[in-house]
């Protein structure tokens, strides 16, 4: 009955702490706070909870890759440059009243198809892609004059047993389905990706 988004008091044996259901690693996953004091009790008491279910403890490797299969963005997308138009998410911006970033949000050459869009990449080959590569048209020459976007998350996903890696594209979210030759000078990579929508998996 906890709404999803929800936070609020609870005490566990007697210890006041905060329940919330805001995690990205599902919607059915809940964090807690509780006094750094009781931190490691509790944490020993949640994995031998878990451990009775069968379950365990996950790090945050793993909850990197969870949050990349579901497009979740973090600090990587997330950044001074990044509008919610570049996001997909301008229709949260509210229309009818003013709130923060709005006026800035409206600015000549904040919005519009030569923005670079939050996209999915996933490589035609099994080959490791890493953030920080730049983005090519396949037939351009790779100089920055010709720079398309650029790869700000990469994980292995167990689930399709591929590399994905979230991306900025320019016009990136009418270019779904389409290829881009992704260059990463520092780890030596050339390969074309699949432009994908930047939810794998829901």
């Amino acid at each position: 009955s906890f709404p999803y988004m929800g936070c609020g008091a609870i005490t566990i044996d007697g210890i006041a702490a905060r329940l919330f259901r805001i995690s990205f690693s599902g919607e059915q996953a809940y964090e807690i706070a509780v006094p750094a004091r009781y931190g490691a009790s509790f944490y020993k008491q949640l994995v031998d909870h878990a451990a009775k279910l069968d379950g365990g403890a996950y790090g945050m490797e793993a909850l990197n890759v969870l949050r990349i299969e579901k497009g979740f963005i973090t600090h990587a997308e997330i950044h001074g440059r990044i509008t919610a138009f570049d996001i997909g998410m301008a229709k949260m911006v509210a229309s009818k009243k003013d709130c923060i970033g709005k006026a800035a949000s409206q600015r000549p050459g904040l919005h519009g198809p030569e923005r670079e869009q939050l996209v999915g990449l996933r490589p035609l080959t099994n080959t490791e892609i890493g953030a920080g590569a730049h983005l090519f048209n396949p037939a351009d020459k790779v100089e920055r004059v010709n720079d398309q976007g650029y790869v700000t998350s990469v994980c292995w996903s167990p689930v399709f047993e591929s590399y994905l890696g979230l991306a900025f594209l320019k016009d990136g979210r009418a270019r779904h389905g389409q290829r881009v030759r992704l260059v990463d000078h520092m780890r030596k990579t050339d390969v074309l990706c699949e432009v994908t929508d930047p939810v794998f998996l829901d």
